[in-house]
């Protein structure tokens, strides 16, 4: 399966998805399948819209991770419309106690990336040295040079 999603960065954080599933609540990028017929960049917008209601401009690939049967491609995005947290996509209705949990769209802020989904990147921000938002978003920044990849057991 091949998946695309988005790296976003704000004042207070990284835009991510809160998926509370099975008594679990975990924090992931936001992103999802690639439609036939759609680029990696058609999906990564069409998925921001869809689960942040934000549209985005897409500044380039910045990694891929690979996790069981996916391949998943990250780009960093720049809002440039839309109100976040308005997302419309159909599982953006789904309860908390139903089989696939709920999802909210929130800002996870700086000194808790080391939650985020995929560990992989959620690891490389929280090593980060500076706190604020801005120097996670440089280190990500310089992957647009030479895109890393990951692989997440």
């Amino acid at each position: 399966m091949i998946r695309a999603g988005v790296l976003l960065f704000g004042a207070d954080g990284i835009a991510v998805i809160e998926r509370i599933r099975d008594g679990l609540t975990y924090y992931v990028l936001p992103g999802g399948q690639v439609d036939p017929g759609e680029t990696l960049a058609e999906a990564a917008r069409r998925e921001t819209y869809e689960e942040l209601g934000l549209h985005v401009r897409i500044h380039g690939a910045v990694a891929v991770v690979n996790f069981r049967d996916s391949t998943q491609h990250y780009f960093l995005a720049e809002a440039i419309g839309g109100e976040f947290g308005t997302g419309n996509g159909p599982e953006m209705d789904s309860p908390a106690d139903s089989e696939a949990g709920s999802y909210r769209a929130l800002w996870l802020p700086p000194h808790r990336y080391g939650e985020l989904k995929p560990k992989p990147i959620g690891a490389a921000l929280a090593a980060v040295p500076d706190p604020a938002v801005s120097a996670a978003e440089a280190l990500v920044t310089e992957w647009l040079q030479a895109p890393p990849g990951f692989d997440e057991v």
